[in-house]
């Protein structure tokens, strides 16, 4: 079983929403934008009890309390064994022969403030409650991003392995678990050393109460006898580089990934498990582990994250951006051909943040990034506090992959482009257009390039001295820039020829010295940098 698709309207949180679920659902976006109310939404409408709902639905869920919320999660590819337990609910299309379950969540307030919730099978007349049973049936389990409950393993706690210890079946070794029980629960019982404090104890205990305590009042039971399970208490030791520790004892990140890891094993016969920030605490690599953990397992998995790791591990088909005010934004389906999946799998795991960027500029290579977020500095539009977020890509072909990424059919964030002159007529064609229309769809030229506009907005001789200055160059380096102008000196030709030198590892470099001679005046006679900070800059 799996869910299918999601509707959500009158949701305080969630702008009003139909979702197409696919293999996996991997939510990201900002802080406080809503990933954890649609995770929260279907735990309640899936996973939570009657009591849960009335304790954790109240007025704050609504956008307008006149009118009901509403959750409805279709449900399909269930097995013959799951049908049983849905046998006036399942819907039939008569076309495919497809069989559904619709579950519909509807909350409503009266006039009075009082909360009625109902949770039923959508389309059929007269239909009931769902019942535990059938709750239990569907399948869902979660887990939080706080650090307690199934993310902790301290004592007095219950843990993702006390789940996996309970569904260990004893079967023949539970008589001889039994037995050497009861001889440490005698041992306990007759140790004097025991009796001793157990007579210390009731005597200091007698002083405290009205009546009087003995020491045969008193007993110490160990955890096995006291809840009859044989295996209450046991922990486990893990030993790592030679060095034997107790779970409790590693690292949070060492914890936080044996727990997630733990709770897929227990939640391995569970249909829908959900993950609020699976990432917390761990590093880069432990993340992308974690990723092909759960993926691994055949349930479906509901995801929201921060993680680029988690998230470009996933088909970017499964993936829904969640914006400011919780506008949730999914791509369509096949919007990116096999090739171009692996360009944005790729890209997505180096950097996560234009999925939600109120604006995504693409650029060809770093030194054109590293300008122009010095420019935008520089000159007072700091791209970050637009919320515009810098692509690099490798040349027009890239410029297409990001453009079905980014577009109508794909996330849907406004895109600009700067590309070099020499890269004009393709990056038009790549995108369908003619060269004099690019200006209209935000694609700027850097006429002939980035390094010739910077060197005619300092001026040749400037930029020469910040190479030398910057010490980022030997005088080995220096010598190959070449000397064509009056009297032996370089021209703004030479100087910009030499700062092109990609193979030679100049590009970089002279960008880097660059950008840290610029000021606010010089940058904006960075022409193509102008021209493009004004437009995403403008009201």
């Amino acid at each position: 079983m799996r869910i299918a698709q999601l509707k959500v309207a009158n949701h305080s949180r969630l702008i009003d929403a139909q979702l197409a679920i696919r293999q996996h659902m991997v939510l990201v976006g900002p802080n406080d934008v809503g990933k954890s109310s649609l995770l929260r939404v279907l735990e309640l409408t899936l996973g939570a009890t009657t009591a849960q709902l009335y304790a954790q639905l109240d007025a704050s869920d609504f956008r307008d309390e006149a009118k009901p919320l509403v959750v409805e999660a279709t449900l399909a590819a269930l097995t013959e064994s799951e049908w049983a337990y849905f046998p006036d609910e399942i819907n039939v299309d008569a076309t495919t022969g497809e069989k559904t379950l619709v579950v519909k969540l509807e909350a409503s307030l009266d006039s009075t403030q009082t909360l009625e919730v109902r949770r039923t099978a959508l389309d059929h007349a007269g239909a009931r409650q769902l019942s535990r049973v059938q709750l239990d049936a569907i399948g869902w389990r979660s887990i939080g991003a706080t650090s307690g409950g199934d993310r902790d393993f301290r004592q007095n706690r219950r843990s993702a392995l006390d789940d996996v210890l309970a569904s260990v079946d004893l079967d023949a070794e539970r008589e001889t678990f039994d037995g050497l029980q009861a001889q440490i629960q005698g041992a306990v019982d007759s140790s004097k050393a025991l009796g001793d404090l157990r007579a210390k104890l009731a005597g200091q205990f007698s002083r405290a109460f009205p009546e009087s305590l003995a020491k045969d009042d008193l007993a110490f039971k160990t955890a096995s006898a006291d809840s009859g399970d044989p295996l209450a208490g046991l922990s486990m030791q893990v030993t790592r580089a030679g060095m034997p520790r107790n779970i409790t004892e590693q690292s949070d990140g060492a914890r936080a990934l044996f727990a997630v890891a733990l709770y897929d094993l227990v939640t391995e016969a569970a249909n829908l498990v959900a993950i609020d920030e699976p990432e917390m605490h761990l590093h880069p690599n432990s993340q992308r582990s974690l990723a092909r953990l759960l993926k691994a397992t055949g349930n479906q998995k509901l995801l929201a994250t921060h993680s680029s790791d988690i998230v470009g591990s996933f088909d970017p088909e499964c993936i829904i951006s969640v914006r400011q005010g919780g506008r949730l934004i999914q791509p369509a389906a096949g919007f990116l051909s096999n090739s171009e999946k692996l360009v944005a799998q790729w890209w997505v795991r180096d950097k996560l943040e234009p999925l939600t960027a109120s604006r995504v500029i693409a650029v060809e290579g770093v030194s054109d990034r590293l300008l122009l977020e010095r420019a935008a500095e520089l000159t007072g539009r700091e791209l970050d506090r637009l919320g515009v977020s810098i692509v690099e890509t490798d040349g027009a072909g890239g410029v297409v992959a990001l453009t079905r990424l980014f577009g109508k059919s794909g996330f849907d964030v406004p895109m600009s482009v700067l590309v070099d002159e020499d890269a004009e007529e393709a990056t038009a064609s790549a995108l369908g257009l003619s060269v004099a229309q690019l200006p209209a769809n935000s694609v700027f030229v850097s006429r002939i390039d980035l390094e010739a506009e910077y060197v005619t907005a300092l001026g040749g001789s400037a930029v020469e001295e910040a190479l030398r200055a910057s010490g980022l160059f030997s005088t080995n380096e220096l010598g190959n820039l070449a000397k064509t102008g009056p009297g032996g000196t370089s021209n703004d030709q030479d100087v910009a020829a030499f700062c092109r030198k990609k193979k030679s590892g100049y590009k970089v470099r002279a960008a880097i010295a660059v950008a840290a001679a610029l000021d606010a005046s010089t940058a904006r006679r960075i022409a193509s940098l102008d021209h493009l900070l004004a437009a995403v800059s403008a009201p």
